[in-house]
Formats: C-alpha cells, sequence, structure tokens
C-alpha cells in the first residue's frame, strides 16, 4: 500500500463530495449565533454523528447498491425545503410572542438529530462515491480513508465555525439572519434534490413501467399535493397557537411591573392614613408633651 497515495485519494474524495457541506455548516453555524438551543458544539456532534450514519451505509453499501439505488434519497431534501417553509411561516408571515425553549436535555437532542438529519440527507453523493472507493480497497485501505474523512470533517466544522466568527460578517448575520435562515433551508432542500437527480430518476422509472410516460405529470401532482397539505398544516398550527395566546396582559401596567404597582399602592395608602390621622388629630385636640399630636405620632411609629 502506497500510503500517501491512499490519503491524497481520501483527501480528493472527501472535499468532493464535501464542499457542499460547507454550505450546509455554515447555515446551521449562522443560526446558532442567535439561538440558545443549537450551539457550536452541538452542530459538530450532529454533524460526526450523521457522517458516521454515512460511513457505515457506504461500508455495507457496496453489496446493497443493486437493491436499494441512491437516487431516492434526495427526495428527503424535501425536508430541509419543509423546514424553511415553516421559519418563512413562523418568523416572516405569522410571527408569535413565543419566547425560546430553554437549553434542556430534549431541545439538546432535537438539535443534534436534526444537524445530523440533514448531514445524512445531503450525504447522497457520498455514499455513491465511498461505495465504489470501499469495494476497490483492501481493509486497511478502508481504515485510512476513513480516518483521514473524520479529520478532514473536523477540519470543515473548523473553517465553517471561523467564517462565522469574523465580527463584521457575524455582526451582519446576526442583523439580517432571521431573514436568511429560511431560504437558507429552502435551498439547502432544492440543491440536495437537484443534486441527487431523484426527479429525473423517478420519471425514467415511471416511465418505463408505464406507456403514456406520466413520469412527470405523477410527481407534478404529488409533490405539489404534498407541499400544499403542509403549507396549509403549518399555517392552520400558527393560527390556532396564535389565538390561543393571552391578549389581556398587554397594555396592563399592574401585571407588566408588579413590584412598582405594590409600591404605589403602599405609598398611597400611607399617605391616606396619615391625612385620616391628622384630620382625628385637630379634630380630637389633645396632644403629646412634645407638642405633637398623639394620633400622628402613633401613625409614625406604624409607618
Amino acid at each position: 500500500m502506497q500510503f500517501g497515495k491512499e490519503i491524497g485519494v481520501a483527501c480528493s474524495s472527501f472535499a468532493i463530495t464535501n464542499i457542499d457541506d460547507m454550505f450546509v455548516l455554515v447555515t446551521f453555524f449562522a443560526e446558532a449565533t442567535t439561538s440558545n438551543v443549537m450551539t457550536p458544539l452541538k452542530i459538530t456532534v450532529g454533524q460526526f454523528i450523521g457522517f458516521t450514519v454515512i460511513i457505515v451505509i457506504s461500508m455495507i453499501g457496496f453489496g446493497l447498491a443493486l437493491v436499494v439505488p441512491s437516487e431516492p434519497i434526495g427526495f428527503l431534501g424535501l425536508l430541509p425545503l419543509l423546514l424553511g417553509i415553516w421559519k418563512v411561516i413562523d418568523d416572516l408571515l405569522i410571527p408569535t410572542e413565543d419566547e425560546e425553549p430553554e437549553n434542556t436535555n430534549a431541545a439538546s437532542m432535537k438539535s443534534i438529530f436534526k444537524v445530523a438529519s440533514i448531514t445524512l440527507i445531503n450525504g447522497g453523493d457520498n455514499i455513491g462515491t465511498y461505495i465504489p472507493l470501499f469495494s476497490q480497497a483492501k481493509g486497511i485501505e478502508i481504515a485510512v480513508y476513513v480516518v483521514v474523512f473524520y479529520i478532514l470533517l473536523g477540519v470543515w466544522c473548523l473553517v465553517a465555525y471561523l467564517i462565522m466568527g469574523q465580527k463584521r460578517f457575524l455582526h451582519l448575520v446576526q442583523k439580517y439572519i432571521h431573514w436568511v435562515i429560511p431560504f437558507l433551508y429552502i435551498g439547502l432542500g432544492i440543491f440536495i434534490i437537484v443534486k441527487s437527480e431523484c426527479y429525473p430518476w423517478s420519471v425514467e422509472q415511471i416511465d418505463k413501467s408505464v406507456a403514456a410516460q406520466p413520469g412527470k405529470l405523477i410527481l407534478g401532482i404529488v409533490t405539489a399535493f404534498l407541499l400544499l397539505v403542509c403549507i396549509i398544516a403549518m399555517v392552520w398550527f400558527k393560527l390556532r397557537k396564535r389565538s390561543a395566546q393571552p391578549t389581556s396582559i398587554d397594555g396592563d401596567p399592574a401585571i407588566e411591573n408588579p413590584s412598582s404597582s405594590s409600591t404605589s399602592i403602599a405609598n398611597s395608602s400611607s399617605a391616606s392614613l396619615v391625612d385620616r390621622a391628622s384630620s382625628s388629630s385637630s379634630a380630637q385636640g389633645p396632644s403629646s408633651p412634645h407638642g405633637k399630636p398623639v394620633l400622628r405620632s402613633t401613625v409614625d411609629e406604624h409607618i
């Protein structure tokens, strides 16, 4: 085995299949700048988990490639596309005043799973490249490939993090990311679908099975119906959630600032008590040996 040659093959294979993954990582790190749940550590963990699944599938995939083609994996690109549509509805069209969920274990696992799943969805070309690469390699060569892949994956995460660490760039991201992230996810979903060629492959399979060749029509109708149902469900959910929010709290200063309210009530009560004590002492006339009304002194002590 030529060690240097195998490292070169591993580096070139990783770079070719993961250059688009840099865009995915930058998207995640951009979201992390405005999120308490999505953090750089969770993005990195999710990336490594998703890539590990890709490696496992690739190592056993050359035996299953004849049964399970890689093209249909591209249909999972509809998931980030729908996620982007949800963010458009949630953040831009029908915003609500929900606070960001706390950094709980469930939220952490959900963010890690999101990164891992999108990494796997975007890994169709990785699987398609790694399967023939592993099938032509020996055991030690596969080990070299895997080690180099994981090292380069860490470098990829570091580069994406450093890009987002530039102060000027980060300032612009934090200012406009609220508007940009939804369209990044939509673009990512479209990119995965187009890159995988899942639609042309499916059209070809349908046209081979049916003489009328209705592949484009069938896929167009199914896709439009699926997207329409999902969008309607998203809008309905947001409108229902928005209508369920309490509105009587808004504009009520007593509820918005209960401490100031309590202080003003206590002050007004004290002033009223002093006024009544003064009136009572004036009407009764008797004074203390120091020349002050007895009732007024008593009230002052209570205050």
